[in-house]
């Protein structure tokens, strides 16, 4: 008590004897303020007081006052008398000594203020010197060294204020990156060599910068591990029980993997836990998840990286496990947005090793599983994930995991990779809770921003057209021609592919934009006018399409537009086979297109959505299969308009059987509108009617009413796609 009542006293006479002595220059007055710090240390060699019993933060303070207003003072690219003392005697170096000991008890916190003041108010490049950034590189990795340290706050502050610095100019990195041993002297002579203080900050500047890009060069031809201290220092602070200090540490991680010096990248990849730190938090969290969740609750859970967490009580409140569903999603958005960020290196390799640790090793068992309610959780899962990406590497890798890497046409018999074929096959399971997830999850493919999707799914058994019956025969001698012709000019079989070959004569037969008109009413009138129960209710419903499906191919376009598709169909040699094969995919949508009768109502609507997506693409070979009811076709092949047409007959002669059927389907579609306007994309809300039907007849008409409304969305897509063609050609 005693000595904190004579401590005060001391403040109060310190300042008045300053208030009564005579002015001095800013130079004496930095030099009196760093002496005092220093004379602490060797007048109290003894005593324990804690930091704020004594003058070291005023001091501290007052150094960095008269360093901003000696450089306000000062020509912007000199540097004034306090700088050149701050350089020349290394009083930086001294303070980390200091800091590194923690005495007196807050020292540490005190010299990473100075720091952060030092580094952030300054405008001067400061850090490019020897005498700075060696200092502040033995700070940088004295974060984050204990766990829960009472300094974490300090540190992260620190860190992300070098990360700033370092973002605004690049080369400074090098900076923070430590070889252990060098083939030559280079980085050696590149730290040791100091810059003359007569010279300006610009000269410090420019001389540094020669010292870090010779630095960066040696480094790349360093043997051994590097030590990249600034990322190991942020990735340690990255699991502090702070979620605050958490974030901000997370932040810093991006600021460093985005930076677009190669050595740093190269570093991060190879001689940093990063990648597989963050992958191995991924899988963590993954493996915390529910082992069961309401499939509602699971789509419409929000989880953005960075926001408030969920506690436990308010996960008791909602539904149990969404604290960690939340933690899992927030990290994966995290991992995704990091991706999308960094540089190619780092963001190519953190996608792979999410693929290599995530995917392979955890998701892969848990989709392929045998267990009927995992398998539907694993997929569910999945899906969810695929929704929250976005960064291509990291879609890329997903894409790749659940469709493989293939490209040429599927062949009969042809065995594909185990999960797309699984996948495939679950859509025909005989549990329709299974079989819709997987539905939902190629919806959730189609939706993505990849053109390896539609092209591994659908695209790569059309570009060969050879589905096309053509009316007339143009054989090999024009396709001689164009190789004679191709050879003489030199064009490349890569260029030969990417240009393709059209076949002239019949591209303007029924697809030209005088037969658009045919081809809305060709799907309008395919069920009889006594089977459309929405004129009945006064709820066509068609101009919500013609709306929609403007709003829907517009975002297409604007998706498919780099991926560089041709105008009008194309035959592409190394497409073209014997046969036409439809493909897994396509052979599974049309199939299941075919037994619409026999399906559900939700399941019927998850593949109308599947289809309808299918038919937005501007592709004009999948354009042309799906929606030209005119198109001729070789035997045996089916097109979708083909699959409505036995579908429509099957409907006419259930006409035929009952009487009362369109009463019947006017009260199942009142049944089904519920309170949704939308009927095509909702599910059914059943209500007791007076009308009481057996629950097949009952799927059934749902089906037809499904129909007729697929069929008015498939010519609103058709109008749509025509109305755009002629809009950009006028």
């Amino acid at each position: 008590m005693k000595k904190k009542m004579f401590s005060k006293f001391s403040n109060i006479l310190h300042h008045a004897v300053e208030a009564l002595a005579p002015q001095l220059s800013l130079k004496e007055e930095f030099v009196y303020h760093w002496k005092a710090v220093t004379s602490f240390f060797m007048d109290n060699k003894g005593e324990k007081l804690p930091i704020d019993q004594t003058q070291i933060p005023e001091h501290l303070d007052q150094i960095v006052v008269l360093l901003k207003e000696e450089e306000n003072t000062e020509e912007l690219d000199s540097t004034g008398p306090c700088m050149e003392y701050l350089l020349q005697h290394k009083l930086l170096d001294t303070l980390y000594s200091l800091g590194r000991t923690d005495h007196p008890p807050g020292m540490k916190q005190i010299v990473l203020q100075f720091f952060i003041k030092l580094l952030s108010r300054l405008k001067q490049p400061i850090l490019a010197h020897v005498s700075v950034h060696r200092a502040v590189h033995r700070l940088v990795k004295a974060c984050g060294e204990v766990q829960a340290a009472p300094t974490e706050t300090e540190e992260i502050q620190f860190l992300c204020t070098v990360c700033s610095l370092v973002k605004s100019t690049p080369y400074l990195v090098n900076f923070f990156i430590e070889v252990p041993k060098l083939k030559t002297d280079a980085r050696k002579a590149s730290l040791t060599k100091d810059v003359p203080t007569n010279q300006t900050a610009s000269h410090v500047t420019t001389a540094n910068t020669a010292n870090a890009n010779s630095l960066a060069s040696a480094t790349n031809d360093a043997s051994g591990e590097r030590n990249f201290s600034l990322m190991n220092s942020l990735l340690n602070l990255s699991h502090s029980a702070d979620s605050r200090v958490a974030v901000k540490a997370c932040e810093g991680l991006m600021l460093c993997a985005s930076l677009p010096e190669e050595t740093a990248a190269s570093c991060i990849v190879q001689d940093t836990a990063f990648c597989t730190e963050m992958s191995q938090r991924l899988v963590e969290a993954y493996l915390k998840l529910p082992s069961f969740i309401n499939p509602a609750d699971l789509e419409n859970v929000e989880a953005k990286w960075g926001l408030d967490v969920i506690t436990e009580s308010e996960d008791q409140k909602t539904f149990v496990g969404k604290r960690h569903l939340v933690s899992f999603l927030s990290w994966l958005d995290y991992c995704d947005q990091l991706i999308s960020v960094s540089s190619p290196m780092v963001a190519k390799s953190l996608a792979k090793s999410i693929r290599e640790l995530f995917l392979n090793v955890i998701m892969e068992p848990s989709v392929m599983q045998t267990c009927e309610s995992g398998a539907i959780l694993a997929t569910a899962y999945l899906n969810r994930c695929l929704r929250t990406v976005c960064s291509p590497p990291l879609l890329s890798e997903f894409c790749f995991f659940i469709l493989g890497s293939e490209r040429l046409p599927e062949q009969e018999g042809e065995i594909t990779p185990g999960i797309r074929h699984r996948l495939i096959e679950r859509c025909n399971h005989l549990s329709e809770e299974l079989c819709l997830i997987t539905l939902k999850l190629f919806d959730t493919l189609l939706q993505k921003n990849d053109e390896h999707i539609i092209h591994n799914l659908v695209l790569r058994n059309l570009l060969g057209r050879t589905y096309y019956r053509p009316s007339s025969q143009i054989l090999c001698n024009e396709e001689d021609k164009g190789e004679n012709s191709r050879a003489s000019n030199g064009i490349s079989e890569m260029e030969e592919t990417a240009t393709a070959v059209s076949e002239k004569p019949d591209l303007n037969r029924s697809s030209s934009r005088t037969e658009v008109h045919k081809i809305v009413n060709c799907f309008l009138s395919l069920l009889p006018e006594q089977l459309k129960s929405s004129y009945q209710t006064a709820d066509s419903g068609y101009d919500m399409y013609l709306r929609d499906a403007h709003k829907q191919y517009r975002h297409v376009c604007e998706m498919t537009d780099p991926w560089s598709w041709p105008k009008e169909p194309v035959v592409i040699k190394r497409f073209v086979v014997d046969e036409f094969q439809e493909g897994a995919f396509l052979n599974m949508t049309l199939n299941k297109m075919s037994h619409l009768m026999d399906q559900s109502y939700p399941v019927n609507l998850q593949l109308t959505s599947i289809i309808s997506r299918l038919a937005l693409l501007p592709h004009p070979n999948l354009s042309e299969f799906l929606l030209d009811p005119f198109l001729p076709v070789r035997d045996g092949t089916r097109t979708l308009f083909s699959v409505f047409q036995k579908l429509a007959s099957e409907v006419r002669t259930k006409l035929d059987t009952q009487s009362d059927l369109s009463q019947q389907l006017v009260s199942v579609r009142r049944q089904l509108m519920g309170n949704s306007p939308n009927l095509h994309r909702t599910r059914p809300c059943r209500k007791p009617e007076r009308f009481q039907f057996r629950y097949e007849d009952h799927t059934q008409l749902e089906a037809i009413i499904v129909m007729e409304e697929f069929c008015k969305e498939l010519s609103a897509i058709a109008f749509v796609k025509h109305h755009t063609e002629v809009n950009k050609s006028s």
